[in-house]
């Protein structure tokens, strides 16, 4: 039996750390910003935080009234059900505009489409350049956006991709995307 001591400790403690705080950053929506028509009074912004904190598990919330904005967070590990989302601020009363997201995680192929995946809990998105998201034909990313996002895709880089939600039917939720950033792991 072989006894750890001091330095080997120390080192072990410190390899354990780094790799949960990996882990932690693998697999992130990191941000959430909702867009909601309706708020008006304090009263109206008690209730969208309740709801979305019972309905859609969110927390961490700020709801600034005069911009119609609603910012969270959800715990970790958790993944996003935009269904549950869109069902919660529905029922508080209010409408929901739009949807903006940072992720965090790895791309990856999903129906022939690229799209980026959360490690932690598996929530994916695909990926889509504005100037596609009227035509609904040919390339939905430019070729500058393509070949980055493909050679993510090879290399199995972490990715943060911040957009906008779009959803289809019978497809995973979309993201419009308006930053792409290469992280090291």
């Amino acid at each position: 039996m072989h006894r750890i001591t001091g330095y080997r400790w120390l080192v072990l403690v410190l390899l354990a750390g780094m790799l949960g705080a990996a882990r932690d950053l693998a697999a992130e929506i990191e941000g959430i910003q909702l867009q909601v028509d309706g708020l008006s009074c304090p009263f109206c912004a008690l209730g969208l935080d309740k709801r979305l904190k019972e309905r859609a598990g969110l927390e961490q919330i700020q709801i600034h009234m005069k911009q119609g904005v609603a910012e969270a967070s959800l715990p970790p590990g958790q993944g996003l059900d935009v269904g549950k989302l869109r069902m919660a601020i529905q029922e508080a009363g209010f409408t929901l505009r739009a949807i903006s997201l940072t992720v965090v995680g790895t791309i990856i192929q999903d129906g022939g489409y690229l799209a980026i995946e959360s490690r932690r809990d598996g929530t994916k998105f695909l990926l889509f350049d504005a100037e596609h998201r009227e035509t609904g034909d040919g390339p939905v990313l430019n070729k500058t956006r393509q070949d980055q996002l493909e050679q993510a895709h090879r290399t199995a880089k972490l990715m943060r991709i911040k957009g906008v939600v779009h959803e289809h039917a019978g497809l995973s939720p979309a993201l419009m995307v308006e930053v792409i950033e290469e992280l090291s792991e």
